[in-house]
């Protein structure tokens, strides 16, 4: 058996930016979508059980990878697996594929503020692990053991909460619920003022 380590924040920020490139893939049934958002002056409306798909893609694409693999991507090319929490050596169940990806969409909500609750723990398991009970792991040894990082974890939570929620509720206002529909151009726009809304409040 493979010798295993807790996966480093690092190589874990690394997986995720890889991840990014692979994921646009999984986006190329709405490419035609996105490309009259950029070329054209149409609006571009949208129903929302297609902007739910939308929304659902990135779990698509973990679900489809860890069923494959026990990583996505980005993990695996980094030399990280994700296992079960009581037993490493086992595969996952389909179950732990299913809410891992599902649980880490609630970043719509609360931003990485659910990811953030690792560096509460040794093993830097997080909400998603939690409910789905895996962990992540890696096989090449560590420069140093974890350790807890109580403030610098609350100050990512409290920003990351507060972003999520700003932004989250700004999306959901932007949506025309009668017509049961948004124009994604607009949804774009809204996003980015969002971002920057949130980006001026920490100049305050």
């Amino acid at each position: 058996m493979e010798d295993i380590y807790i996966a480093s924040t690092w190589r874990r920020i690394f997986a995720f930016l890889i991840d990014q490139v692979f994921i646009l893939f999984f986006y190329l049934p709405f490419a035609k979508t996105f490309l009259d958002v950029f070329f054209s002056d149409e609006e571009v409306m949208i129903s929302l059980p297609k902007l739910l798909v939308l929304f659902l893609v990135p779990a698509l694409y973990e679900f489809v990878f860890l069923m494959i693999l026990q990583a996505t991507p980005g993990k695996w090319l980094l030399n990280m697996k994700v296992v079960p929490s009581n037993n490493p050596y086992q595969e996952l169940p389909v179950s732990s594929c299913i809410l891992r990806p599902l649980v880490g969409r609630l970043t719509f909500f609360f931003s990485w503020a659910i990811y953030a609750l690792a560096f509460f723990r040794y093993d830097r398991t997080h909400l998603a692990d939690w409910v789905a009970e895996t962990r992540l792991i890696q096989f090449i040894p560590r420069d140093s053991r974890p350790k807890i990082r109580w403030i610098l974890g609350s100050f990512l939570i409290v920003c990351y909460v507060y972003e999520g929620l700003d932004y989250s509720t700004v999306i959901l206002q932007s949506i025309d619920w009668s017509k049961k529909q948004v124009e994604l151009r607009s949804l774009m726009e809204v996003s980015n003022m969002a971002d920057i809304q949130f980006e001026g409040d920490e100049d305050l």
